[in-house]
């Protein structure tokens, strides 16, 4: 059974360094800012600890023992480990080392996280980001199963682990072919639902938060929830749109991101129809500090930026873990 020994410190250790390096005790205690009857004690006590004699002393030099010159530099490394460790973690506390991953719309990523981001990494060169657009059903998983820190979308299902912030309301609109003369805005730029009947409906595939909120509204035309053609992404839809198939059902923010000419966008009314896009984290994850803070970053590009036409920052306060917020 090998016998540790007790008792030996980080004190120890770098005595018994400066020592050997500076082949002195008096030099030693002079470069450690200690008195050398302090420095000699530590080492007699490295030495008693360990059983063994690190040092061959004379009245004229020290000099390490064949035990001492293999111990050495085994030493040295674990010092310099240590340092380094404490040095990581100093840095990833002081924000100068980290990452942070977000999943995000793709209507959040281009027209929100990336701008606010631009201004973030520059102030934290040390922060890698990772940055990853899908639908709100997996946004959702992926941040319930830390595979992100936190999530930029629209609620899809209720998630009790989940906490919601809600951080910007955007509104609901029709994309549509500039040709198409009959889809006709009024004075005020809005088109009412009853003017899209008879057109044919291009919609997205399940487990967006676009989806949900169309299938979640009994008032609206029934063809809203159930779309003649469907595509993977609003790009695609627009792409549709382009050619002449169809209208699109797109909240401000994604059709601000897939706005092309050749392409017109007018807010819906009668009714209204708004998603919430919200802040999504772990309820019992304490997220670290570079993914605390670029939330507040997004937090504030958001109540400054000039939004577009049907969306409206909610200037909600710090997030805290809390009892589930609204957020549609």
């Amino acid at each position: 059974m090998n016998r540790l020994p007790k008792h030996v410190t980080l004190k120890h250790l770098n005595a018994f360094v400066a020592v050997a390096q500076e082949a002195s005790f008096t030099l030693a205690a002079r470069r450690m800012f200690q008195t050398q009857s302090s420095i000699t004690g530590l080492v007699r006590q490295l030495e008693d600890a360990l059983g063994t004699q690190l040092f061959a002393r004379t009245s004229r030099k020290v000099a390490l023992t064949q035990i001492g010159q293999e111990f050495l530099p085994r030493v040295m490394r674990l010092l310099a480990d240590f340092d380094g460790a404490i040095e990581d973690v100093v840095r990833y506390g002081t924000l100068e080392r980290g990452r942070v991953a977000v999943a995000a719309a793709p209507s959040a990523i281009t027209e929100i996280i990336a701008p606010a981001a631009a201004g973030y990494v520059q102030r934290r060169p040390g922060i890698r980001l990772y940055l990853r657009d899908d639908n709100s059903g997996r946004i959702q998983r992926l941040v319930a199963a830390q595979d992100v820190d936190f999530g930029l979308t629209s609620h899809w299902a209720d998630a009790p682990s989940l906490h919601f912030e809600p951080l910007l309301e955007d509104r609901f609109g029709v994309l549509y072919h500039a040709d198409d003369d009959a889809v006709r805005p009024d004075r005020a730029g809005y088109v009412r639902w009853a003017s899209l009947a008879g057109h044919k409906l291009v919609g997205v595939v399940d487990e967006t938060g676009i989806m949900a909120l169309l299938r979640g509204r009994a008032d609206l035309p029934i063809a809203a929830a159930a779309p003649f053609y469907e595509a993977s992404s609003t790009t695609s839809q627009a792409a549709l749109v382009k050619a002449g198939m169809g209208v699109a059902l797109l909240p401000a923010l994604a059709a601000q991101r897939v706005q092309e000419p050749g392409l017109r966008f007018s807010l819906l009314s009668r009714p209204t129809l708004v998603r919430t896009l919200c802040l999504i984290r772990r309820r019992d994850h304490a997220l670290a500090p570079a993914a605390l803070e670029l939330m507040q970053v997004l937090r504030e590009h958001v109540a400054r930026i000039e939004l577009p036409r049907g969306c409206r920052a909610l200037r909600a306060p710090r997030a805290q873990p809390g009892p589930t917020e609204a957020c549609a």
